[in-house]
């Protein structure tokens, strides 16, 4: 089922990809629209299972003055449950020369969830009778809220002479999720990461 779950979520992504990249291509000059498509890792949070969880994301800017643009974007992200950020960004980048454009973005945004997640929860007794405290453990299903998330990130772009980009990112990602159950439980958890990135600029 998640198998199958990840596969909409991927079919999906390419799909607005390819739209995106459909109205993309133009120089990125004011008033024009520029295409970032980028997959990458998430790295350096104990908290999680997947040490380096995959990520994959597209977004749509507008330039508003010369090598400043801002947009929307989404993707999907895969930590111990599948989550659809939508995100906000705002992108500079610093001409270099005619090829290497170095650059700094900021993003931020909310995750969606798309799925529940299993959780185990552990509770100590002490009986006065003991000298120690038997600790006990017990499976719940939880569900996943979401939460959001920002992202200061650098890196730089190779431009062809087409005005095609190959882009190189490394940034620091900070996200709160989020997960509920029965009797008014709420569960917190926090994560910090890097974030290392390769990706298509049009």
């Amino acid at each position: 089922m998640k198998s199958m779950k990840k596969s909409f979520i991927f079919t999906g992504i390419l799909l607005c990809t390819t739209t995106l990249l459909s109205f993309s291509q133009q120089p990125a000059e004011k008033g024009k629209l520029i295409s970032w498509t980028e997959g990458g890792v998430l790295i350096g949070n104990s908290g999680n299972t997947k040490k380096a969880p995959f990520f994959f994301r597209s977004s749509l800017n507008y330039v508003l003055f010369k090598n400043f643009s801002a947009g929307l974007g989404v993707g999907a992200e895969f930590l111990d449950e599948s989550y659809l950020p939508v995100t906000a960004n705002a992108f500079y980048q610093f001409r270099k020369n005619k090829v290497v454009f170095p650059f700094i973005r900021f993003t931020a945004g909310y995750q969606v969830a798309l799925e529940n997640t299993m959780r185990t929860n552990y509770s100590v007794y002490y009986p006065s009778y003991l000298n120690y405290a038997p600790t006990y453990s017990s499976s719940s299903k939880l569900k996943t809220q979401g939460g959001i998330l920002f992202e200061p990130s650098a890196g730089i772009i190779l431009y062809t002479k087409g005005g095609f980009g190959f882009v190189l990112s490394a940034g620091y990602r900070h996200q709160n999720l989020k997960y509920s159950g029965d009797n008014d439980y709420a569960f917190f958890t926090e994560y910090n990461r890097l974030l290392l990135g390769f990706g298509i600029i049009f």
